[in-house]
């Protein structure tokens, strides 16, 4: 068995009921409301409130990622 160091696992959750792996980005984590598995429509929901101080530290992450990523293939 070969593991490819180029392939990122892909960030998500299992779900609660079903354990199916639940695929979210980091865009859908701060901008969806609501996640549903596709293996068994169960309904995910954050408490949008409740989890603001996680919410602010993902958007800095989210903004360093693109910037990461706008300046990744700049040469000197």
């Amino acid at each position: 068995m070969s593991i490819n160091p180029s392939k990122k696992p892909s960030p998500g959750i299992p779900c609660p009921r079903c354990n199916f792996f639940i695929e979210m980005s980091v865009q859908s984590l701060l901008y969806q409301a609501s996640f549903q598995c596709p293996a068994c429509f169960l309904t995910l929901s954050m408490d949008r409130n409740q989890s603001r101080p996680a919410l602010e530290v993902l958007q800095k992450v989210n903004k360093e990622m693109e910037n990461i990523e706008k300046h990744k293939n700049f040469d000197l």
